[in-house]
């Protein structure tokens, strides 16, 4: 079973562009934490949408404790990614966040991560999507202002 902790950023971009299910062709489970629901669905208005997953018992919702980890990462990024990165660390899973900053902070303390473009990517490989399918999410999600850079778009284009 392929379980992984999200952060928002990704989430909320598939969401956007109505790409969110092909996650549940590569995971079996998600997890988010209380403040990646309250960024998700207060802040981007995603509630009905996350509610479903979370009564498909695709998603779940998990609360962490503000323990010594979070507190250390608090201080560099948000409440969200704090927390993604503190869970994903405890539970020992991947975990899906795309902002640099944060990124950088859980490779450094050991946790697995994958991106986006890693997931369209992954989604290609596993031949759920098909190239064109890939270049379309690459298009929706820069129509929503989620900036990819030209080297993570030629990983798609030239794939």
């Amino acid at each position: 079973m392929k379980i992984v902790i999200a952060d928002s950023s990704t989430l909320i971009t598939l969401l956007d562009t109505e790409n969110f299910s092909f996650l549940f062709k590569l995971f079996d489970e998600m997890i988010i934490t209380d403040e990646v629901y309250n960024e998700i669905t207060y802040k981007f208005n995603h509630k009905q949408k996350i509610d479903y997953y979370l009564c498909s018992k695709k998603l779940q919702l998990q609360s962490i404790e503000h323990d010594e980890l979070y507190e250390m990462l608090i201080k560099r990024l948000d409440a969200g990614e704090s927390e993604s990165i503190a869970l994903a660390k405890k539970l020992e899973l991947p975990l899906i966040i795309d902002e640099r900053k944060g990124r950088s902070m859980a490779k450094s303390i050991g946790v697995p991560i994958i991106g986006l473009v890693g997931i369209i990517l992954q989604l290609l490989k596993s031949d759920i999507i098909l190239k064109e399918k890939a270049i379309e999410i690459i298009e929706d999600i820069e129509a929503n202002d989620f900036r990819l850079s030209q080297g993570l778009k030629d990983l798609i284009y030239n794939y």
